[in-house]
This record gives C-alpha cells, structure tokens and sequence, in this order.
C-alpha cells in the first residue's frame, strides 16, 4: 500500500510538470508553435532587461553631448538592445527548436544563452565607464581575476534571473491567447534598428555630429555609414554639407568628450621662424627610395636626414594621415572627426601667421578625411584637383603647378606650412609614355608586372618633387624651410606569398615601413637607424619650431624625432581593424577577433598574447577620452 502511495504521489508530481511544460490545449496549439510564440515572448521580455542594465551607455552620453540628437540615440539603442536579445534566438533557439522541440531542452538553452549576453552587456558597462572601451575577443582575455568573479557572480544572478522569467513566460503562452502587440513590438523594435542605421547615413553625409558621436558608446554597434551613394545619386551636394556640418562643429566644443590636449600647451616660438614643406607621397613604401627608382629624392638625402626604422601608423590612407597630423592611434578617427577638432599642430601654425598652402592630388573628403580632421577648420579648403590631364599623374602634375603659383603669389612677410599629397603610386598611374624604371621579363606574373607599374609611378613624382626642391632653391628659401618627405602607408605585392596585395590588407613589412626625409636648416646630415614612426612627427616639429615645453605625452603618442628612444610597440589602424606592432610580433584585432603573426608574418599557431603591450595600448588608445 505505501509503495503504491508513493508511486501515486510520484505519478501526481510528474502530471503537475507535465502541465507545466506541455501545452493545455495541445490540439488547438502545437508543442513546436507554442515554444517558437515562447521564443518571441521571452526575447522581448530580454530586450527591456537588456535596456534596463545598458542605460548606462545612454547616461554617459546624455552627460557628455547635450543636443537634439538624443531622439536617435534612444532609438538606436532600443534597436540595438533588441537585436541583442533576438540574435541568440534566432541563430540558435529556432533551429534548435525546429529540431528538438522538447521544452525542457528549448528553456534551458535560452535560459544559458539570455544570462551570457545579460552577464556580458553588465560587465561591458563596467569596462566601459572606467576604460571607455568595449570588451572584445582580445580584451576579455585580459581580464583580471576580480573582473572574472564578477562575471561569474553576473552569470548566477542573470540565471536565477532569466529561469524565472523562462517559466513565468511560459506559463503564460499557455495562459493567454496570441496578442497582436507580441508581433507589432518585435516590427516596431526592428523599424528602431532600420531607421538609426538610416539615420546615421544621413548623418554622416551631413556630418551631423550629435548622431555619429553616439556610436562608439554602444557596445558591437557597427551602424551604416557609407554617404557615397548619396552624392553619386545627386541627393546631397558634398561642399555644402560639409560647410554645414563645419559651421555646427565649430560652435560645439569637443570638450566633453575628448581631452585633447591633456594639458595647455606651453609654447615659446624660436626665432628664426622656419617655413614647413610636407610632402607625402601616397603609398610609398622604404625600400623604392633608391637612387633608380628615386634619384631626386636620393639626393635630398645627402644633405638631410633619413630615418631608415620609420613606419606609418597605418595602413591606409586615414590612419597614416591621421597618426602623421596629431601623432596619435588613428583609433582615434571617428572621434576626432566627429567632433572637426584639429591637430594641436595646425592650431600652432595659425596661431603663428602661417600661410596654408594644402594641395592634395586625390580627393580630401574621401576616405582619408582630411575635411573632417587635419584639415577641418581651414577656410576655403582646397577639396580636391581639378585638371584636363587624364589621370592621378595628371592631378599630380597639375598640382605642382598650383603649387607654383600659389607660393609666386604668397606674401614674403609671412612664413608658410606647405603640404603636398601626391597620388600616382597609390593608383599605379605614370603617365603613358613614361619609360619603365624596372624592366619586365616575358611571362612575368601579374604582380611583377604591377611592381614595375608602380616603381615607375614613383620614379614620375620623384621628378615633380626634384622640381618643387629645386624650386625652392631658386628661390632662395631652401635654407629657410623645414622640409620633409614621407608616404601615408606602403604597397604590398604578394612578396610573402601569402595574398596580401594593394594596401590596407595587412600590417605587414611592406605596407607599413615608409620613407622619411627630413631636411631641417641647422641639423646635420646623417642616417637614423632606430625605429621612429609618423607619431613622431608633431612631436618633433611642436618642439622644434615652436618651442612647445610641454611633455609630448600630453598630446601625442610619440616623441622627438631627435630623441635617443625607439618604440617598443606601435600601435597601427586601418580602417576596422588595428594592430600592435612589436619587432618581432604583430597583434591583428579584428572586431570580432584577433590572430597573431610573427616578424615574417607568418600566422604563430597556439601563440600566447603580449598582456603588457595589449595593456598599454588600450590605455593608449583611451587616454584622450574624458
């Protein structure tokens, strides 16, 4: 008798979790529908906790940029909380569900994946009021013990957390009759997603700030951004919206959101005030600065000085540009840019009188964003070359011509920052009766070829830029002028055999060891073996023309060219992704992560992570940020 009790009550127990579990109505409602209708119930209810632990991101940015852009930034964020919480639904819990449509399984693994975003996003909202980063693949391996119990502690709690809410919603999927708000919400959720990534394209087109500004406050938010559509298609005339959007940054101070410099700067100029001529030869690697592929430029070295270690701080145009002007991580970029705050360095040269004479053989307003950065405050910016000449040699040729006349015309009493971008090696383009620098051999392989192409690019603008030096001379102010030469980034063609051509494809040798030429009145000649990089620059000239006493650090990444220090690690971007370069290793981190190669840039199997360098390059990378 107590045996079949006991079997009673255990039969009894089991009926009660039946109903709990299984569908009351199963005739009227099918055990897969019911847990797809739970799906859908319980992402929602994720998104509003979800919400709830990401306010954080939407407090520090309401605190730090007042303005009317906080409309989007609601929008956006409920978009991005809600594809958060469907995400793991919809990759995971459908097919599963679809496969196994057992509750118990269903609930336990929506159970486990809730609690890991809800422990992530907690956490991440930590890391990001203290650091102002995000986490990533990389910066999770970083995390110390503490940082690791609190993630565990986050888990337990969103567990306990997410199970009851797991059984409160699927209680009532059995309760109640579908709502159309069940279905209307998740559409009205998804209209936030589509309309911030619409939003922000418009945004950037107009260089809204206010809207652009929101997006590195949200953790994986990656919203649309490409405005060339928008002009190819003749909705948006390019100069006025960028005259727009300067005049709006210019009554908006970055204060708020960039400590830049970290401290005033304390500058007493040296007399005799030097001119400046920065000539940037577009993709120019180091090892194409010979006497046949450059003799003009060979010859600057003679009486100059030549930096043999030198790389860029990218590998791409904006990064290279970037880190040259202000001497910081081009990691930096979107904030900058959102914000047209200048370099510290052109400040100087317009708080000083200097003459601007800024000829770019490309387009500034593409993708390197001289318009948005470097350049951003200069009156009557000079947007781009216009000639009749076919091609970049042609730009190139037609700007050493302005360039010409712009310095005939300037006044004498003055001194002038030149700045001369030339294009034709990037693009591959010498003039067509150009002779070969480098001869072809029959049946040679399409990136020899290309090689060659681009050496006798280089051979055509080292003559153009023979000619603005011998200019200079003639006109007496060689011996007056600070004259440096260097490229933005290199060029690769497959020589590690591995499929990394062009630029902007890896971090490798070739694409980031770059010239640089530097002829300084007063400085002896010579050769500079140790590593320097284009975060050096603003450093050296801040120091040198303009007295600057303050500690480089407080504005720049780098140090004095003339210095004795070399970098340890270098921290180089290109337009997603960035990497640390060490001599003998380089961290690529992706946004959805990261691999490490060795000094020959071979992928390093089961490779152990540089914790220090990827330490101080997150601070690096964060310092500037209020």
């Amino acid at each position: 008798m107590l045996a079949w009790r006991t079997s009673a009550r255990a039969s009894e127990h089991r009926g009660l979790l039946a109903e709990r579990l299984v569908p009351a109505r199963q005739g009227k409602m099918s055990i897969r529908r019911r847990l797809l209708r739970w799906s859908n119930r319980f992402a929602l209810v994720n998104a509003a906790l979800l919400a709830v632990v990401g306010l954080r991101y939407l407090w520090y940015y309401f605190a730090l940029t007042p303005s009317p852009a906080w409309l989007y930034a609601i929008v956006a964020f409920m978009g991005h909380v809600a594809m958060l919480a469907y995400i793991p639904i919809a990759l995971v819990l459908v097919p599963v569900t679809m496969l196994i449509p057992r509750p118990p399984v269903i609930l336990s693994v929506g159970v486990f994946l809730a609690s890991a975003v809800l422990s992530f996003l907690a956490l991440d909202s930590l890391v990001f009021a203290e650091n102002r980063y995000h986490l990533g693949i990389l910066t999770i391996t970083l995390l110390a013990p503490p940082s690791w119990a609190f993630f565990a502690l986050y888990f337990l709690l969103g567990t306990a957390i997410e199970a009851m809410l797991a059984v409160w919603v699927w209680k009532r999927t059995a309760l109640s009759a579908t709502r159309r708000i069940e279905w209307y919400l998740p559409l009205v959720l998804g209209g936030c997603l589509l309309a911030s990534h619409l939003i922000h394209w418009w945004a950037e087109a107009h260089y809204y700030v206010p809207v652009t500004a929101f997006t590195r406050y949200l953790p994986l938010y990656f919203p649309y951004r490409d405005a060339g559509n928008l002009w190819k298609l003749g909705l948006l005339d390019r100069n006025q919206a960028r005259e727009q959007g300067l005049v709006a940054a210019l009554a908006r101070p970055p204060d708020g959101v960039l400590n830049y410099p970290r401290a005033p700067l304390r500058c007493e100029s040296h007399s005799p005030t030097l001119n400046v001529l920065l000539v940037v030869i577009d993709a120019m690697r180091a090892d194409a600065l010979t006497p046949e592929v450059a003799p003009r430029l060979s010859e600057l070295t003679r009486g100059a000085i030549r930096f043999d270690g030198h790389y860029s701080g990218g590998n791409s145009s904006r990064a290279g540009m970037f880190s040259l002007f202000y001497g910081l991580p081009a990691t930096y970029w979107d904030a900058f840019a959102d914000f047209a705050r200048p370099p510290v360095l052109m400040d100087m040269f317009r708080r000083h009188g200097y003459q601007l004479g800024l000829f770019a053989s490309a387009p500034v307003y593409r993708a390197v964003g001289l318009d948005r950065t470097a350049l951003a405050r200069v009156p009557n910016l000079r947007l781009q070359t216009v000639t009749s000449r076919p091609g970049s040699s042609g730009r190139d040729r037609a700007l050493t011509d302005e360039w010409y006349e712009w310095l005939s015309g300037r006044d004498t009493s003055r001194p002038f920052f030149g700045f001369l971008y030339y294009d034709a090696p990037v693009a591959i383009d010498a003039p067509v009766d150009y002779p070969l620098v480098m001869p072809v051999p029959p049946g040679a392989s399409r990136q020899t070829r290309r090689h060659a192409r681009y050496l006798t690019a280089v051979h055509y603008v080292d003559s153009l830029v023979g000619g603005v030096l011998e200019d200079l001379g003639r006109r007496k102010l060689l011996e007056s002028t600070v004259v440096m030469v260097t490229s933005d980034h290199g060029m690769e063609f497959d020589e590690n055999g591995q499929g990394f051509t062009g630029h902007g494809t890896a971090f490798s040798e070739y694409q980031m060891h770059t010239p640089l030429v530097i002829r300084w009145p007063g400085k002896a000649p010579g050769r500079v073996g140790r590593r320097t990089s284009h975060n050096d620059v603003a450093p050296t000239l801040l120091g040198g023309l303009f007295g600057c006493a303050n500690p480089a650090a407080d504005y720049a990444s780098g140090q004095d060219l003339f210095s004795d220090r070399q970098w340890e690690w270098l921290i180089a971007a290109s337009y997603a992704d960035y990497a640390l370069i060490e001599p003998e290793r380089v961290t690529i981190v992706y946004p959805a992560g990261y691999e490490i190669r060795d000094g020959d840039y071979r992928l390093v199997r089961n490779p152990t992570i540089p914790r220090e360098v990827v330490r101080a390059a997150l601070h690096e990378m964060s310092r500037f940020y209020r």
